[in-house]
């Protein structure tokens, strides 16, 4: 059985086959970071990644292929190529900008794909972007309690529906890095109603304006987990200034002050992505002024 990444020869976690089990032709399997790097170079292979062998796809990372890589910095990885092959158990040098013994602190990305392992979601591959966006989207304090893939009936579009403590949401992300985003308020939920298909199930969401969201979802107990799931949550009365107590003030500047730092964050980790080429200048305005917007 394959436990290590193919590519970079990291430990396969089970968030790697939560979403989806990222299969190469040649019998190796790529964790979700390395697949996300060969992806946001070659989008083809979100598709089609079975027809691709370990050494197209490090051919697509690096820029170059492995032949020209050898004759150029003289590394002898004839033998590791092989056993990578047969055991995808792989340690690359330095060269390849593969640091596997290095011991980083878990980032809010990570934290999310443990809360999503947590609630034994089945997602697929093609949930991927919008996984690693929420990073971007939800709060630091945010919790996941719901997540399932499907489709908002309202405009057509697939993408994943999550609900934390305080919201469900609606994320669509398309490959060229456009994000559909539509949120509700637990507070603003009067109640919620699920069903089930043959292979798929429904959600729906009663809005107290008198509007109504519903949702397909990808797996038929989606939409039961996922009402069970917010049930304790939604409908909610928002409590009144005359309720709060006498520090509520201090507690709301202390929330306003977190709230923009957490804007930093997110405006900081968009400039890293601009800088990686993963955004374009005209994507990064955009989230950035979505943003500047909150403060």
């Amino acid at each position: 059985m394959n436990t290590n990444c193919a590519l970079c020869g990291i430990p396969l976690t089970s968030m790697d086959k939560v979403l989806g089990e990222n299969k190469l032709s040649d019998g190796g399997i790529l964790c979700n970071k390395c697949l996300n790097k060969a992806t946001n170079i070659n989008k083809d292979l979100v598709y089609d990644l079975i027809n691709y062998s370990l050494a197209e796809v490090r051919d697509i990372v690096l820029g170059e292929s492995i032949v020209e890589k050898e004759e150029e910095e003289e590394i002898e990885i004839q033998p590791v190529i092989k056993e990578s092959i047969s055991r995808t158990m792989v340690t690359f040098s330095h060269s390849f900008q593969f640091n596997v013994n290095k011991k980083e602190e878990p980032t809010r990305l990570d934290e999310i794909k443990d809360q999503i392992i947590a609630l034994n979601a089945q997602l697929s591959i093609f949930a991927n972007t919008e996984v690693n966006e929420l990073a971007n989207v939800l709060d630091n304090n945010e919790k996941l309690i719901a997540i399932a893939e499907g489709k908002y009936l309202y405009n057509n579009l697939e993408g994943i529906l999550v609900s934390t403590e305080r919201r469900v949401i609606f994320i669509d992300k398309k490959l060229l890095g456009s994000i559909t985003e539509d949120e509700f308020p637990h507070h603003k939920i009067a109640s919620a109603q699920h069903s089930y298909g043959l292979i798929s199930s429904e959600l729906k969401l009663f809005i107290k304006d008198g509007k109504k969201a519903e949702f397909k979802l990808y797996n038929r107990n989606a939409a039961k987990n996922f009402y069970e799931s917010i049930q304790g949550y939604i409908n909610r009365p928002q409590k009144s200034s005359e309720e709060k107590p006498e520090y509520s003030q201090a507690a709301e500047a202390t929330s306003k002050k977190d709230e923009t730092i957490a804007i930093f964050e997110k405006l900081e980790k968009l400039g890293k992505l601009r800088e990686t080429g993963i955004l374009t200048n005209e994507e990064f305005e955009e989230q950035k002024k979505k943003l500047l917007g909150k403060l």
